[in-house]
């Protein structure tokens, strides 16, 4: 298996020019609004593919978007995770035009907040209590500030490979140049100050039991560890003896242990990883499917932790609220998803743990069969098709250096009418039904064919 040193600065072959040229004339419409969108938009959020204008949606439906110009794409984007049941689901529309026609946004809260937290409560052991803000981001924030104002300690610690929002406390990453078992962090981009992940940040190496160590280690400094159970960027559910482990030495070492199910809530099963692995963390953070779609932001956990928020039994209060945090639209898009995630969830969450294995697994054959240097790594329904051949264990196996092909695939990809998030962390959706799924496969099969045809793989 090879991928040619085309892929560093590709020079476009037969397949892709012709794709960039039928991408290009189909989609006029959406060629006007980012000439314009240039002139007024410092970044959009987010670029899927690279084509010279960006795809703008302006529909969606089941497992499909339909962009300006019509065009109809099989979408594996979910929202970036959280459509589990896929775009415009009827529970949750119902719920939101119900809402809708009572107002939308109060200040003063309403009654679905007491709703959604109990269906929250209900749905793993480790909730005591929940409060509401408006995105993962601000969750995972007010989780680090309620570890550390209820500790009285200072560091917080990550691993490797991990992702937990966009506040400078979350954009802390592994050190690439540093020890694989000790890894060093650094921030990810400018504006972060130094002293963040110098002295309030720990890196943990992750599925590497030197991390107990290094807990051992810092112990006395040390108010949280946080992991994805499932991360984004190495999805896989072989996790269950290194989480435990980290929940046992967490326990011995009586420092908090954090599960960011941001991604993962509501999606690898009704209760989450925690339900997966039958494992019990301090706190959590919930995002994504919470809301239905909606924006939402979720801290959970114990009745210590979250004694922060009110200041109760005495515990040192912190400060959190925000203007739209338990908006009566995003409770009510909640409530809809999760009443029906929770009634359904021995149908929904079997046929998407089976539909994702059956995806990566002919992928995968798909793969080996014909000498394609790649694989799909899968936790369910959460997917990333990985460019490289090797072994992976942890974010550091994953060969970087072929972003130009992935970029090209993606691309290619589009012109079979599949749509992937910029991310590149694909999702299936319970409404990606059987027959849908097959014409992902033959498209993902295509998209391999169209880049061997041009010499890149």
């Amino acid at each position: 298996m090879s991928i040619t040193n085309k892929q560093a600065e590709p020079e476009l072959g037969a397949k892709s020019r012709a794709v960039r040229a039928k991408l290009i004339d189909r989609t006029a419409k959406c060629e006007e609004v980012a000439r314009r969108g240039q002139a007024t938009l410092a970044q959009e959020v987010v670029q899927t593919v690279d084509l010279p204008h960006q795809i703008y949606i302006d529909s969606a439906e089941g497992p499909y978007l339909t962009d300006l110009d019509g065009n109809r794409y099989i979408d594996l984007t979910g929202g970036f995770g959280p459509n589990v049941l896929g775009n415009k689901p009827e529970p949750v529309e119902a719920a939101l035009d119900s809402q809708i026609e009572k107002g939308w946004h109060y200040g003063i809260p309403g009654a679905g907040q007491t709703q959604l937290a109990e269906l929250i409560k209900e749905s793993a052991p480790a909730v005591d209590e929940v409060m509401f803000c408006n995105s993962g981001s601000e969750a995972t924030m007010f989780a680090f500030r309620a570890a550390r104002a209820v500790t009285g300690k200072r560091v917080v610690a990550l691993f490797d490979g991990s992702y937990h929002g966009i506040h400078d406390y979350a954009l802390v990453k592994a050190d690439s140049k540093s020890d694989r078992s000790t890894p060093s962090s650094t921030t990810l981009g400018a504006g972060i100050p130094e002293e963040v992940s110098r002295d309030l940040m720990l890196m943990l190496p992750y599925r590497d039991t030197n991390a107990y160590e290094l807990i051992r280690k810092h112990k006395d400094e040390l108010a949280l560890v946080v992991i994805e159970p499932v991360q984004s960027s190495n999805p896989r559910l072989d996790n269950q003896q290194f989480l435990q482990g980290l929940r046992d030495v967490c326990t011995e070492c009586e420092v908090l242990l954090m599960f960011d199910e941001v991604i993962t809530g509501f999606r690898i099963e009704y209760g989450g990883c925690q339900q997966y692995f039958n494992i019990k963390p301090d706190l959590v953070t919930y995002g994504k499917a919470a809301g239905g779609g909606l924006p939402i932001g979720v801290v959970a956990g114990c009745q210590r932790v979250m004694n922060t928020f009110s200041g109760a039994d005495d515990t040192p209060g912190i400060f959190a609220g925000g203007t739209f945090s338990g908006n009566p639209l995003t409770m009510a898009g909640g409530i809809g998803a999760l009443q029906y995630l929770k009634e359904n969830q021995e149908e929904v969450y079997p046929y998407l743990h089976e539909q994702g294995d059956r995806m990566a697994t002919e992928i995968n054959e798909f793969c080996r069969s014909n000498n394609i240097p790649a694989q799909m790594m899968n936790a369910g329904s959460m997917m990333h098709l990985i460019f490289g051949g090797e072994t992976i264990e942890s974010s550091r196996d994953i060969d970087h250096s072929h972003y130009s092909l992935e970029k090209e695939f993606y691309l290619h990809l589009l012109g079979h009418n599949v749509i992937v998030p910029g991310i590149h962390l694909a999702f299936i959706s319970f409404a990606h039904k059987p027959d849908v799924i097959d014409q992902v496969i033959d498209a993902f099969k295509r998209t391999f064919e169209d880049l061997r045809d041009d010499g890149l793989i």
